[in-house]
């Protein structure tokens, strides 16, 4: 079972449906919920995106109730507000850039087990004014023309983030979740 965060996105039932579609099985949790959750239980996790903007808004409550993610050994997929979220626990900064509401052209850096099966460079669905620097400790992944960081993973960890939006992004965006789907197998 995936969990899927939902922290306020009108796109977080697309990710759900988009698990189904290659025969996943997900929950869907209302962020501020995450106190009740049994994470025990959880074979991944999905956070999603936000309306939130973080360079205008107190996400202190956010950090307090997902810290417990920076040690949790289970594969975490973070989609725009999820990867700047996560980029933040571990030390990234936010920054308000330029606002992306199309296709896009993702260049990858870095081959891993998210991006099997791509080519160098893909086209993805963006829907985000703000990004993150790369934290410490991980990998850059993939990059585009106006955000440097469109996808990184933790060196150690199966922690991944990615600034795109999958369940926006057709069969590559499928591709996406389905590569990190089999991480959640290998727990």
């Amino acid at each position: 079972m995936i969990y899927i965060v939902d922290f306020g996105s009108t796109k977080t039932k697309k990710i759900a449906r988009c698990l189904n579609e290659i025969g996943v099985n997900s929950t869907t949790i209302i962020w501020y919920d995450s106190e009740t959750i049994d994470w025990d239980n959880a074979k991944g996790i999905i956070l999603s995106g936000s309306p939130l903007l973080i360079t205008k808004t107190n996400i202190d409550d956010h950090l307090h109730r997902y810290s417990f993610l920076t040690h949790k050994h289970i594969p975490i997929l973070g989609i725009c507000f999820g990867h700047q979220l996560l980029g933040i626990l571990f030390g990234a900064t936010i920054f308000k850039g330029p606002e992306i509401r199309q296709k896009a052209e993702i260049t990858i850096k870095q081959k891993n087990i998210l991006f099997e099966g791509f080519e160098e460079k893909t086209i993805m669905q963006e829907d985000h004014t703000e990004g993150i620097t790369l934290p410490k400790n991980f990998i850059h992944l993939a990059y585009s023309d106006t955000y440097e960081n469109e996808a990184m993973k933790h060196n150690t960890l199966n922690l991944f983030g990615v600034q795109f939006h999958p369940e926006d992004s057709g069969q590559n965006g499928l591709r996406i979740l389905t590569n990190f789907s089999k991480l959640t197998y290998l727990k």
